[in-house]
Protein backbone atom coordinates (compact mmCIF):
# COMPACT_ATOMS: atom_id res chain seq x y z
CA UNK A 1 0.00 0.00 0.00
CA UNK A 2 2.66 2.35 0.77
CA UNK A 3 4.20 1.64 -2.94
CA UNK A 4 0.61 2.83 -4.05
CA UNK A 5 0.49 5.98 -2.35
CA UNK A 6 4.53 6.55 -2.99
CA UNK A 7 3.99 6.34 -6.76
CA UNK A 8 0.23 8.38 -6.63
CA UNK A 9 1.66 11.27 -4.94
CA UNK A 10 5.15 11.21 -7.57
CA UNK A 11 2.34 10.81 -10.67
CA UNK A 12 0.87 13.98 -8.42
CA UNK A 13 3.66 15.85 -8.44
CA UNK A 14 4.94 15.56 -11.76
CA UNK A 15 1.66 16.21 -13.20
CA UNK A 16 1.42 19.46 -10.50
CA UNK A 17 4.85 20.85 -12.32
CA UNK A 18 3.19 20.17 -16.03
CA UNK A 19 -0.09 20.98 -15.97
CA UNK A 20 1.02 24.36 -15.10
CA UNK A 21 3.34 24.76 -17.64
CA UNK A 22 1.18 23.64 -20.61
CA UNK A 23 -1.36 26.25 -19.52
CA UNK A 24 1.58 28.95 -19.36
CA UNK A 25 2.80 28.00 -22.63
CA UNK A 26 -0.88 27.90 -24.25
CA UNK A 27 -1.50 31.46 -22.47
CA UNK A 28 1.72 32.83 -24.14
CA UNK A 29 0.93 31.57 -27.27
CA UNK A 30 -2.11 33.30 -26.72
CA UNK A 31 -0.50 36.19 -25.98
CA UNK A 32 1.65 36.12 -29.03
CA UNK A 33 -1.11 35.35 -31.35
CA UNK A 34 -2.37 38.52 -30.43
CA UNK A 35 0.37 40.67 -30.49
CA UNK A 36 0.81 39.57 -34.01
CA UNK A 37 -2.65 40.80 -35.03
CA UNK A 38 -2.41 43.98 -33.11
CA UNK A 39 1.08 44.68 -34.68
CA UNK A 40 -0.62 44.03 -38.26
CA UNK A 41 -3.13 46.61 -37.42
CA UNK A 42 -0.61 49.16 -36.16
CA UNK A 43 1.42 48.41 -39.17
CA UNK A 44 -1.55 50.30 -41.55
CA UNK A 45 -1.34 53.28 -39.66
CA UNK A 46 2.12 53.54 -41.19
CA UNK A 47 2.11 52.25 -45.13
CA UNK A 48 -1.58 52.39 -46.19
CA UNK A 49 -0.70 50.24 -48.66
CA UNK A 50 -1.99 52.70 -51.21
CA UNK A 51 -2.35 51.20 -54.92
CA UNK A 52 -3.91 52.35 -58.07
CA UNK A 53 -5.78 49.23 -60.00
CA UNK A 54 -7.94 49.11 -62.79
CA UNK A 55 -11.49 47.73 -62.32
CA UNK A 56 -14.66 47.57 -64.30
CA UNK A 57 -15.14 51.08 -63.86
CA UNK A 58 -11.75 52.67 -64.44
CA UNK A 59 -8.50 53.97 -62.68
CA UNK A 60 -8.99 54.42 -59.14
CA UNK A 61 -6.91 54.57 -56.08
CA UNK A 62 -6.95 52.55 -52.84
CA UNK A 63 -5.85 52.57 -49.62
CA UNK A 64 -6.63 50.39 -46.72
CA UNK A 65 -6.96 49.82 -43.16
CA UNK A 66 -7.21 47.80 -40.56
CA UNK A 67 -9.80 48.07 -37.37
CA UNK A 68 -9.41 47.31 -33.65
CA UNK A 69 -11.99 44.94 -33.45
CA UNK A 70 -11.64 41.09 -34.51
CA UNK A 71 -12.54 37.83 -33.33
CA UNK A 72 -9.79 35.29 -32.93
CA UNK A 73 -9.88 31.21 -32.44
CA UNK A 74 -7.14 28.98 -31.77
CA UNK A 75 -6.52 25.53 -31.85
CA UNK A 76 -4.01 23.07 -30.66
CA UNK A 77 -2.83 20.72 -33.24
CA UNK A 78 -1.11 17.06 -33.25
CA UNK A 79 1.38 18.63 -35.54
CA UNK A 80 5.09 19.12 -34.41
CA UNK A 81 5.12 21.19 -37.00
CA UNK A 82 2.54 23.50 -35.93
CA UNK A 83 1.28 22.45 -32.83
CA UNK A 84 -1.14 25.68 -33.34
CA UNK A 85 -3.69 27.09 -35.96
CA UNK A 86 -5.12 30.32 -35.22
CA UNK A 87 -7.72 32.20 -37.33
CA UNK A 88 -8.33 36.04 -37.32
CA UNK A 89 -11.95 37.46 -38.59
CA UNK A 90 -12.03 41.27 -39.43
CA UNK A 91 -13.14 44.32 -41.02
CA UNK A 92 -10.69 45.56 -43.85
CA UNK A 93 -11.37 48.74 -44.85
CA UNK A 94 -11.14 50.60 -48.25
CA UNK A 95 -10.87 54.09 -49.28
CA UNK A 96 -11.42 54.89 -53.03
CA UNK A 97 -11.15 57.97 -55.26
CA UNK A 98 -13.47 58.69 -58.31
CA UNK A 99 -13.10 56.35 -61.18
CA UNK A 100 -10.58 57.37 -63.53
CA UNK A 101 -10.09 57.11 -67.48
CA UNK A 102 -6.30 56.52 -67.57
CA UNK A 103 -3.67 55.31 -64.72
CA UNK A 104 -1.88 58.89 -64.17
CA UNK A 105 -5.21 60.46 -63.44
CA UNK A 106 -5.74 58.17 -60.61
CA UNK A 107 -2.03 58.46 -59.64
CA UNK A 108 -2.85 62.06 -59.15
CA UNK A 109 -5.91 61.98 -57.20
CA UNK A 110 -5.88 62.14 -53.55
CA UNK A 111 -9.68 62.97 -52.90
CA UNK A 112 -10.96 59.55 -51.58
CA UNK A 113 -14.45 59.35 -51.46
CA UNK A 114 -15.79 56.45 -50.63
CA UNK A 115 -15.30 53.74 -48.26
CA UNK A 116 -16.25 50.21 -48.47
CA UNK A 117 -16.38 47.53 -45.67
CA UNK A 118 -14.79 44.48 -46.14
CA UNK A 119 -14.65 41.30 -44.29
CA UNK A 120 -11.63 39.41 -43.75
CA UNK A 121 -10.28 35.95 -42.50
CA UNK A 122 -6.76 34.71 -42.02
CA UNK A 123 -5.67 31.49 -40.87
CA UNK A 124 -1.99 31.21 -39.73
CA UNK A 125 -0.08 28.18 -38.38
CA UNK A 126 2.47 28.52 -35.41
CA UNK A 127 5.50 27.28 -36.61
CA UNK A 128 8.80 27.60 -34.34
CA UNK A 129 7.52 30.37 -32.47
CA UNK A 130 6.42 32.37 -35.87
CA UNK A 131 3.11 32.82 -36.90
CA UNK A 132 3.05 32.00 -40.54
CA UNK A 133 -0.11 33.15 -42.63
CA UNK A 134 -1.45 30.24 -44.94
CA UNK A 135 -4.51 31.38 -46.26
CA UNK A 136 -6.21 34.79 -46.90
CA UNK A 137 -9.63 35.37 -47.67
CA UNK A 138 -12.49 38.04 -48.60
CA UNK A 139 -15.79 37.61 -48.11
CA UNK A 140 -18.85 38.32 -50.36
CA UNK A 141 -22.18 38.86 -48.90
CA UNK A 142 -23.73 39.30 -52.54
CA UNK A 143 -22.87 35.53 -53.80
CA UNK A 144 -22.55 34.50 -49.84
CA UNK A 145 -18.59 32.81 -49.83
CA UNK A 146 -15.32 33.19 -49.05
CA UNK A 147 -13.00 33.81 -51.59
CA UNK A 148 -8.99 33.04 -51.50
CA UNK A 149 -7.50 36.26 -52.10
CA UNK A 150 -4.00 35.02 -53.51
CA UNK A 151 -6.05 33.20 -56.40
CA UNK A 152 -9.32 35.15 -56.98
CA UNK A 153 -9.25 38.51 -58.81
CA UNK A 154 -12.36 39.84 -57.52
CA UNK A 155 -10.29 40.07 -54.03
CA UNK A 156 -10.39 43.81 -53.62
CA UNK A 157 -7.50 43.69 -51.13
CA UNK A 158 -5.71 40.98 -53.09
CA UNK A 159 -1.95 43.04 -53.17
CA UNK A 160 -2.52 44.76 -49.62
CA UNK A 161 -1.13 41.92 -47.13
CA UNK A 162 1.49 40.97 -44.99
CA UNK A 163 3.29 38.99 -47.10
CA UNK A 164 5.48 41.90 -48.12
Amino acid sequence: MKRVVKSLTAIFVVLSLVIPAVAQSDAEVVASFKKHLADYATSFKTDRRERVRQTWGGWRKNYYGVGDNYSIDLHRTVSLISPYVGTVEFQFGMHSTAFHKTREEAEADNNFISYESLRHRHNYAYQDGVWVLNLREEYSSVLDQWFNCDKDESCQANDADERR
